[in-house]
């Protein structure tokens, strides 16, 4: 069910950076530029060094795209990596050059104070301003990337790919890598002009074109990415993701030493507490509400966690961090426990070759309680956000190949909406609503609502009144959450002046003022999904996952109103979903009870689920526009 997944938390933490270096500005729009030239030389030594060459022409093809264009910047370690540019300028179209003076180049460097080593990020950025940059000018800049300290020790692991939506007019991509690191290669469309051994080297080289902009398309789902979705190359030295792992441990574990200090603090936070499930709770509990995050972006320091000392001292980490932490304050109280790394991104199955880009984050895995957890979530102990639901994870202790987290399981996400509206003899109309969450949807709702002062209550009201059109008042209770059983509700209570007028022939929506009407919601998604679909069809998986709605409602009518119709009783089923919609027409009381019933088991779905949607939507898209017809 798509509706669910958008209460899914997005994880920002980076683990490891990619290479080459990074270009912190992305031109604004497929269309307002092209790469009339982009070369890549890489030269790699024997210790997994890098020595590149980048090569880099892009011509401004709309005036809304100069801003953007005329500043490139580049993105380095400065501890780890060294940046020389060899040349900028800007081309006009009768061939004049115009190069970038020295004082067009602005330097901004994270440092210590004092001269001190940086806390967090000792990244530079080289921004480049072209001058005279108009539409029709192409922007030139060759640079020159040394890298000293290769993340892993005499590995390196590259993916590089092009964007179908920009136009590449010559690209070329070459590498020179030593044959005693063993590196392979997977090619995604590319065409490879040189392979060749040469002097205890492997050269590669490929090129690539694509002289037409290929629209990006958009669906209500969310896609799944797989490598090789856009054409390029991955590259790496590792013989195996259980290699990946371990290159990773053999820095981050020897951080997770028991010292006095972490048995101390462990002791202290597990006082009292008797079963393992409890201890683990109480260590996570304290360090979701204690330590906060912070990242990490220091050479090496991108993929080694900081020493504890600093992390505790600060009170602050990011994800390695905050894995490492619970990874010793676990081991100080004899609990086993493993860092595990993870993608927090839209890629849910490994590629064949092992590449580190696809993993960039950290959590831990308690395997007596067979239990993933992300201290960097702050979500509910066992609870795991939906973005790391389903993926595959590479343990660092007790690797096995083509484990996974576990998917949401069948029901976690849970939305009831029950209501109750008394229409009077003047036609005003009272009531309450409760909209009760279950799931993570109910934790966000809860983190949202909690700090919310009464002044921005009142505002709230006011606006919630002033949308519907009608005099009288409205009023959100303040909301009830257990976190034991992972649930929130909160009330709205209303009364509006003149919602009908007796006397008068109408129609009531079937469901009261102020309702979410969840299940309208998820079927307008399936019917715009649809519709896209008759333009542009969708033909890669999407995230999916399983969920339940549920409205009740009941309408009470006055004396002097003659209800003359309810709606028909409605069923809808397919593989995946069904649908039911109940009226029940008793005296003056109308009781309205609808449910969508998501079983799609997650956590991605083949494009052939969504038209199991759509059979159930085309019906219920028709319930929503129900009504009670009364006089």
């Amino acid at each position: 069910m798509k509706l669910f997944i958008s209460f899914s938390i997005l994880l920002a933490m980076i683990l490891m950076t990619a290479a080459p270096a990074r270009a912190a500005d992305k031109p604004p729009a497929e269309d307002g530029f092209k790469f009339t030239k982009y070369y890549i030389d890489e030269t790699i030594g024997d210790n997994a060094t890098e020595d590149g060459t980048f090569t880099f022409a892009m011509q401004v093809l709309r005036e809304d795209a100069v801003d953007a264009l005329k500043e490139y910047s580049i993105t380095y370690s400065t501890s780890a990596e060294k940046v020389d540019v060899v040349e900028a300028y800007t081309q006009k179209p009768d061939g004049k050059r115009i190069d970038a003076p020295k004082d067009n180049f602005q330097l901004t460097v994270s440092g210590g104070r004092a001269g001190a080593n940086p806390a967090f990020s000792d990244e530079t950025t080289m921004t480049i301003v072209f001058p005279q940059v108009e539409v029709g000018d192409t922007l030139n800049v060759t640079y020159k990337r040394k890298v000293t300290d290769p993340l892993f020790p005499k590995q390196f692991s590259h993916l590089l790919t092009f964007p179908k939506e920009i136009v590449y007019e010559d690209a070329r991509i070459s590498y020179s890598i030593p044959l005693s690191l063993n590196a392979k290669y997977h090619n995604y469309g590319l065409v490879e002009t040189v392979n060749k051994q040469e002097n205890g080297r492997q050269l590669l080289t490929w090129t690539y074109k694509n002289m037409a902009s290929q629209k990006s398309v958009g669906h209500t789902v969310t896609v799944v990415d797989h490598i090789g979705d856009d054409p390029g190359v991955a590259l790496s030295t590792f013989p195996s993701y259980k290699e990946v792992a371990e290159s990773y441990g053999a820095r981050a574990t020897p951080k997770a030493a028991v010292t006095d200090e972490i048995r101390k603090l462990a002791d202290s936070l597990v006082e009292g507490k008797g079963a393992e499930r409890d201890k683990v709770k109480a260590i996570y509990d304290w360090e979701i509400k204690n330590i906060s995050y912070a990242g990490n972006c220091i050479g090496i320091g991108s993929v080694v966690p900081r020493d504890l000392p600093f992390v505790l001292t600060n009170k602050m980490g990011d994800c390695k961090d905050h894995a490492t932490l619970f990874q010793a304050l676990l081991a100080a109280e004899n609990i086993k426990s493993s860092q595990a790394l993870i993608g927090a991104n839209l890629i849910y199955d490994l590629p064949e070759l092992p590449i580190v880009e696809i993993a960039n984050h950290v959590i831990n895995y308690v395997p007596d309680l067979d239990l993933y957890l992300d201290t960097t979530s702050r979500l509910p102990f066992g609870v795991l956000s939906s973005q790391l639901a389903g993926k595959p994870v590479l343990l660092v202790d007790g690797y096995k190949d083509g484990t996974r987290t576990p998917v949401m399981p069948a029901a976690t996400h849970r939305r009831t909406t029950a209501g109750k509206a008394t229409i009077a003899d003047d036609g005003s109309i009272e009531g309450d609503i409760t909209i009760s969450l279950s799931g993570i949807a109910a934790y966000k709702a809860h983190e949202t609502m909690k700090d919310y002062t009464q002044a921005q209550v009142d505002r709230l009201d006011e606006r919630m009144l002033n949308s519907s059109g009608y005099e009288g008042s409205v009023e959100m209770k303040p909301g009830k959450w257990d976190e034991d059983m992972l649930s929130f509700s909160y009330d709205i209570h209303f009364k509006l002046k003149d919602f009908v007028y007796p006397g008068t022939p109408g129609a009531l929506v079937s469901a009261p003022p102020f309702s979410p009407q969840s299940v309208a919601t998820a079927v307008a998604e399936a019917i715009g999904e649809k519709a896209k679909q008759q333009k542009d069809k969708l033909t890669k998986d999407f995230v999916c996952g399983s969920g339940i709605i549920e409205e009740n409602y009941v309408f009470e009518l006055p004396a002097n109103m003659n209800i003359l119709a309810v709606p028909d009783d409605v069923t809808a089923k397919s593989d995946v979903q069904t649908y039911t919609a109940k009226y029940t027409h008793e005296g003056q009381k109308v009781t309205v009870t609808r449910t969508l019933d998501d079983t799609t088991p997650g956590p991605t779905c083949t494009p052939l689920i969504e038209q199991e949607y759509e059979k159930v939507a085309s019906k219920a898209w028709r319930d929503m526009k129900a009504q009670i017809v009364y006089k």
